[in-house]
């Protein structure tokens, strides 16, 4: 994206704010978790979308009153002694050619500016990132920011940013569709360098180590915690050890994916381990299949991702019967407990609304699946879709998923 393309957006942004209010977006910070040793920063999603900028400890504020709009952004000052321990640090001349944000001011200086703003009586709302947290689950960044904001202006009205910053993110423009397609060329190379490697005696993290290898060449990132479940492995929705060996008999459900540039490629491909489907596996895996192709065949605009999953468990009933391996349509959800889709963006599971009808130009997973762990088999096959005018795209269509491709593919082995 360049800085036209942030631009664009914080105006679009800016006017959905009303008169008299503020946006306030954080871009997050570098967490420690053992003394000199920090976990990988990752820059706040949103913060990202409206400013370009990749740093740590920046706010971005975006204001409207008295008719007027301003974008702010803070950032921290150079510090030298910083600079040779963590690298160099953004300028203000920087963070403005990037961002196209000409008022660039320096983050001491924030709370004067706003704390003027809200003495006067110009800022009487403020929109912020308010973000749920699970119970027993540490708060976020954004939610102490925000509860601090509070404290500190208490005649304020804090409302949650994500109502009005989700609209414009669900649906990606041109330039974010080339992005996603970039980043499922880079996991598709590493789908087929995974699939035909894979023997059985091998271990799951040689797969992860595989699929890694081949997005980490080719300029990206792994865009979450690779899922490599083998057998009974692959009924544990979320199962990332990836430490045990890939039996003969067994399947492998692959859920991986790439981040190129902050946009993501989010897939599913579960596959025999010595390459050849067992009768049972083939029966299941087939089901699933069909899903994966209705689901495809019905997305359009006017459906909710809500509804597709309806649409998916009547199917998985009428199919499960068909097979004899279910009874009732209501013990569907013993062998499907997910659901088939997500909204895919600059985050895997990025901001949507499940009730809120499709729209061209979104780009969700389709991702049925069936675990049965009597048989110790978990399948899910998931592909990525951009949302068109009549109905869907399959971004993620070269990476093999029938029965014969599968095959044929790991039949072709590059190690021996």
């Amino acid at each position: 994206m360049n800085r036209k393309f942030h631009t664009q957006k914080r105006t679009q942004l800016l006017e959905k704010l009303p008169e008299g209010s503020m946006a306030l977006i954080p871009s997050g910070m570098v967490v420690n978790y053992s003394l000199d040793g920090d976990y990988p920063f990752e820059v706040n999603r949103d913060f990202y979308y409206f400013t370009g900028i990749d740093y740590q400890d920046m706010k971005l504020v975006l204001l409207k009153y008295n008719s007027l709009t301003r974008s702010v952004l803070a950032i921290p000052r150079v510090d030298p002694t910083q600079e040779k321990w963590t690298g160099k640090m953004f300028t203000q001349k920087e963070c403005s050619f990037i961002s196209g944000i000409d008022e660039v001011i320096f983050l001491d200086e924030l709370d004067d500016m706003l704390y003027s703003l809200i003495y006067n009586q110009k800022i009487k709302t403020a929109y912020m990132i308010l973000e749920y947290v699970k119970e027993g689950k540490p708060d976020t960044l954004c939610n102490h920011i925000a509860h601090d904001f509070m404290r500190r202006y208490p005649l304020v009205e804090v409302k949650n940013l994500t109502p009005l910053t989700m609209p414009l993110r669900m649906v990606k423009s041109a330039e974010e569709i080339e992005a996603t397609k970039y980043a499922v060329k880079v996991c598709a190379d590493a789908f087929e360098h995974m699939m035909k490697n894979t023997l059985p005696g091998m271990k799951e993290w040689e797969n992860q180590a595989n699929f890694e290898y081949v997005v980490k060449k080719n300029g990206g990132k792994v865009a979450f915690n690779s899922i490599v479940a083998s057998g009974m492995n692959a009924t544990t929705l979320h199962y990332v050890a990836n430490d045990c060996e890939m039996k003969d008999s067994d399947m492998v459900l692959m859920d991986c994916g790439a981040n190129v540039d902050h946009y993501i490629a989010d897939v599913t491909r579960t596959i025999p381990v010595n390459g050849v489907f067992t009768d049972r596996q083939k029966e299941i895996y087939n089901i699933v299949l069909s899903a994966n192709e209705y689901i495809i065949s019905i997305a359009k605009p006017g459906l909710s991702t809500a509804e597709l999953n309806r649409k998916l468990i009547e199917f998985y009933a009428q199919k499960l019967k068909a097979a004899g391996l279910i009874e009732e349509d209501n013990e569907v959800s013993e062998y499907y407990y997910h659901g088939v889709s997500h909204s895919i963006g600059l985050n895997v599971h990025d901001i949507y609304d499940k009730d809120i009808p499709l729209q061209p130009g979104m780009i969700i997973s389709v991702e049925p699946g069936l675990y049965f762990a009597k048989y110790g088999i978990g399948i899910r096959i998931e592909d990525d879709v951009l949302i068109t005018e009549s109905g869907c795209e399959v971004l993620t269509s070269a990476i093999p998923k029938t029965v014969e491709d599968i095959e044929e593919l790991m039949a072709n082995k590059e190690i021996d």
